[in-house]
């Protein structure tokens, strides 16, 4: 293993430049530092973190804790916007998934303290509500696409009402001016936040209500699942209030409405447009016409949480992103 003292011989330069530069310290000369950077690249030389750990007295590590976040394909994105950050800022990241259960959170924090963490990014894989640990009080925190039960813990978090106006906006701009809205869980904020964004479009560009048709087919069970009516209702729908346009709460919703246009023998972005939230995965490239949604921020909300914690920040915000239209040919 290469060590720092044969850096420091091949460079010509001594030990504690080579340390300086490796701890990233802006006061080293630019000539020494490119002597050191050559060596280290040339010798293969790999700082040993552990060890370089137990000497600072910060640790530049943080951390997110994924609150079940790994199971949704898109939400990977936050962890690429705050691992972007870290490398930027010479910063570790510490990934952590978490599932409910007490034993789960109880391990995260205690691997949290073990590893010094100087700052924490909690976040859920859909936008949501969520009651964070007093430990974590302890540790700067700011929760990214969920926020807390208290006022007491910065978050930041996706613009749902504007996506709905937005994509709203999108479709009456091309001219659609019949549409119904297949809404998520109707408990859930996005479908709140969603459906305000729907109805403001249509207020805001003078369209009769009368012709917006909101409905949510994915119903809430008792036992906290799910069930979808998407086909049933996406058939009766076209059949009784007969759209020019239908938004989909999400994008495998979508999959299952062209399904159906398909077998009502119509041709979507020709007969009938369709229009979605999520931009999730492979699918809207995959669906024939590719499908217009709207982007989640994930990525930026990895970005904006990293950099808040990096900046030493302590305001209080409640931080909307917005989602970004990827215009393909469904309507």
């Amino acid at each position: 293993m290469v060590t720092i003292k044969q850096v420091a011989v091949h460079a010509g330069v001594s030990f504690k430049t080579v340390s300086r530069v490796v701890n990233n310290d802006p006061t080293v000369k630019d000539i020494n530092r490119e002597k050191v950077l050559k060596a280290i690249k040339e010798l293969g030389y790999r700082p040993n973190r552990a060890a370089s750990l137990t000497r600072r007295k910060n640790s530049n590590i943080y951390a997110i804790i994924a609150d079940e976040l790994l199971s949704v394909p898109y939400t990977f994105d936050i962890i690429r916007g705050a691992q972007e950050i870290a490398w930027q800022k010479n910063k570790e990241l510490l990934i952590l998934n978490v599932n409910e259960t007490q034993a789960s959170i109880d391990r995260a924090i205690e691997s949290l303290l073990e590893y010094r963490v100087e700052g924490v990014i909690y976040s859920a894989m859909y936008h949501r509500q969520v009651a964070i640990a007093d430990e974590l009080k302890k540790i700067p925190t700011i929760l990214a696409n969920c926020f807390p039960a208290s006022n007491n813990f910065p978050c930041v978090v996706p613009d749902e009402q504007q996506a709905g106006e937005d994509i709203t906006d999108a479709l009456i701009r091309k001219g659609y001016r019949r549409i119904a809205f297949l809404n998520l869980n109707e408990h859930i904020v996005a479908a709140k936040g969603r459906k305000q964004g729907v109805i403001n479009s249509f207020k805001k560009h003078g369209l009769p209500l009368d012709d917006l048709l909101i409905e949510s087919v994915i119903i809430g069970q008792a036992d906290g699942s799910e069930i979808s009516t998407s086909r049933e209702s996406a058939a009766r729908v076209i059949d009784e209030f007969k759209p020019d346009a239908i938004i989909c709460g999400q994008d495998p919703m979508a999959l299952e409405i062209y399904f159906v246009v398909h077998d009502k023998g119509m041709i979507v972005g020709k007969d009938i447009g369709i229009a979605s939230f999520d931009d999730w995965g492979s699918i809207p490239q995959l669906l024939q016409p590719n499908l217009t949604t709207m982007a989640l921020p994930h990525h930026a909300m990895g970005r904006w949480a990293m950099e808040y914690l990096i900046d030493q920040r302590t305001d209080i915000v409640h931080h909307h992103l917005p989602f970004k239209l990827i215009a393909r040919d469904s309507f």
